[in-house]
């Protein structure tokens, strides 16, 4: 019987502090995502996107020839083609709205719609960091709003 009560206790217990921890796990991804300079941002964002879209045809998405220019671009634009509508949730830090973009997808793609390329992110560190950081937060279950101030602390500083 003492062990049937063990047993229970023992899986109460796991129940109870199993979302707790990964709570704190989750925190503290988001705490290292934050601190990653954009080669490390790249590696994780290349890594996440081969294994999300394994088997993904490039080809016919057509990206022009500027996205090619270093790993970094080539991710963040993949990630604005697969994940255009996240990235119009999102302000651009690097104020390109004075060339008219009105969220972080146009900085890859004109208007913000699939179809034809904005060529700004391919020379813009910010831009493409961005989009790794939404794209990593996002896949770790990160609400919207929480990544809008996750990123305003990174690229605002407050």
């Amino acid at each position: 019987m003492k062990s049937i009560q063990k047993t229970i206790l023992l899986s109460l217990l796991l129940l109870i502090t199993s979302p707790i921890v990964f709570a704190l796990d989750r925190e503290k991804e988001i705490q290292n995502l934050a601190k990653m300079n954009l080669k490390e941002l790249t590696a994780r964002s290349q890594a996440l996107a081969a294994k999300k879209y394994a088997g993904e045809n490039w080809e016919k998405y057509k990206l022009p020839k500027f996205v090619y220019i270093n790993d970094s671009v080539l991710v963040a634009y993949k990630i604005a083609v697969k994940e255009h509508q996240l990235l119009a949730h999102f302000t651009c830090y690097c104020f390109c709205e004075e060339m008219g973009h009105k969220n972080l997808s146009y900085c890859f793609l004109k208007q913000g719609k699939l179809g034809k390329f904005d060529d700004h992110a391919a020379n813009c560190n910010v831009c493409d960091a961005q989009a790794m950081h939404a794209f990593l937060l996002n896949e770790l279950s990160v609400p919207i709003e929480r990544i809008k101030i996750e990123m305003k602390k990174i690229y605002v500083g407050h």
